[in-house]
């Protein structure tokens, strides 16, 4: 067999994988429906001005897909369109929450866990009361993360807070986005390398001390809460954080919402609140999800302040994280129709298509195969039931009906057997 090229930093699913994964994409959705967001689609390309445009809050245009001649880009991530529609469209009543999962590309090094395409579930919030809206931002991820079994911790900060904490420690404020970054590699290159980056920005020693101290503060949230609001002596510098931390304890999440100075991602573009998910089992694995507030986006293009939050779920992951490549599952039919002459066809294919109208998955043999082979084909393809037509069947409108699972056979009517199919 000749080699056939294939792009790096892609995939191929196999059948049971993207059954996995589109079962769980149904949870998600549904879950993001359950939370009163809307739908909306938006081009897989976008104008490059339009893309290259949230360079201002520190997105890396290099990553961006050119389709040079028509100066299109293929979309990075979901908000960016988010942020054209809403320009588009302010006839919307507000706040507007709106759900979007689609693929999104990257012209990246591809590694472990980061592809070049790969595929975002997003909710956003446009508009409404800051910490209220904040909050179920953050709660609508989680629940959706619940829905599909995965056990989390909510990791959550504040940019504005973060920016005057710096600057209280003796932080020049132009060098907060070069400091964020830097501290975001806390955990990745260690202290030692993080203070030297810290002090080539030009930041000075005392500052860099004090604020890798705050990075390292342990204790509860209420106790760094306290710890900031002493040293900034101002108890309403963390009201933002205060409120969304109390409105998010009105929901029944699994998860617990620890405050994490050192989470500094995206902390250039973020305005307020910036979250992470991470599994509970790989606390210093990558994320599973997050997001943040981010007040100026939306009005580069709309001409006019547009607040808005979300939250954004790396299916891909996920997916990893739930070991989806070891799903067995291939169909979704849940019985398999054989016959033992090609004359019951027609006898057979009307019962597949009465399970159909029954709202049953049903697959029926279509190749010329003998009764042995349909039934080795049905087991390969994990198939529960099979129902075997045969000329006795035929003749007395019934079916054979098989359990492959536990080897039960019962011959019973089509309407008996939709009851016993569907577990009724």
């Amino acid at each position: 067999m000749p080699e056939i090229p294939f792009p790096r930093g892609v995939r191929d699913l196999m059948p049971s994988e993207a059954l996995f994964r589109n079962e769980l994409l149904k949870r998600v959705e549904s879950t993001f429906q359950l939370f009163g967001f809307s739908a909306i689609d938006t081009p897989t390309f976008e104008p490059l001005a339009i893309l290259k445009a949230k360079n201002a809050i520190g997105e890396d245009t290099k990553l961006i897909y050119e389709l040079k001649e028509e100066n299109l880009g293929l979309r990075y991530d979901l908000t960016v369109s988010l942020a054209r529609y809403m320009a588009m469209h302010q006839e919307l009543p507000m706040p507007f929450k709106r759900y979007q999962i689609g693929k999104v590309w990257r012209r990246e090094e591809p590694q472990k866990l980061r592809y070049r395409e790969f595929t975002q579930a997003d909710a956003d919030i446009v508009g409404g009361v800051k910490a209220l809206a904040d909050a179920e931002a953050i709660a609508t991820g989680a629940y959706a993360l619940e829905s599909i079994g995965v056990d989390y911790v909510i990791e959550i900060n504040d940019r504005q807070l973060m920016e005057k904490v710096f600057e209280k420690l003796g932080m020049n404020g132009k060098f907060f986005v070069g400091a964020a970054r830097a501290i975001d590699k806390l955990e990745k290159i260690g202290e030692d390398k993080v203070s030297e980056m810290l002090r080539e920005l030009g930041i000075s020693a005392d500052a860099v001390d004090g604020m890798i101290e705050l990075e390292k503060l342990g204790g509860s949230n209420a106790e760094k809460i306290s710890y900031v609001e002493k040293l900034l002596g101002e108890a309403s510098a963390t009201k933002d954080l205060k409120d969304t931390l109390a409105a998010l304890a009105q929901y029944s999440m699994h998860g617990d919402a620890a405050i994490d100075f050192s989470l500094m991602r995206g902390l250039d573009y973020y305005t307020g609140i910036v979250f992470e998910f991470k599994a509970k089992n790989d606390l210093k694995g990558p994320s599973v999800g997050g997001g943040g507030r981010y007040d100026n986006l939306i009005g580069i293009f709309a001409g006019k302040p547009m607040p808005a939050v979300g939250v954004s779920l790396g299916v891909d992951r996920i997916l990893e994280l739930l070991e989806y490549s070891k799903s067995t599952e291939c169909s979704y039919a849940k019985a398999f129709v054989a016959y033992v002459k090609e004359k019951n066809y027609s006898y057979a294919l009307k019962v597949a298509n009465m399970l159909r109208s029954n709202k049953i998955a049903t697959e029926i043999n279509i190749s010329s195969r003998n009764l042995a082979n349909q039934l080795a084909h049905a087991n390969s393809l994990k198939i529960k039931y099979v129902i075997i037509i045969g000329d006795v069947e035929e003749k007395a409108g019934e079916l054979k009906l098989r359990n492959l699972t536990s080897g039960e056979e019962q011959i019973l009517s089509i309407e008996d057997a939709v009851v016993v199919i569907n577990g009724v």
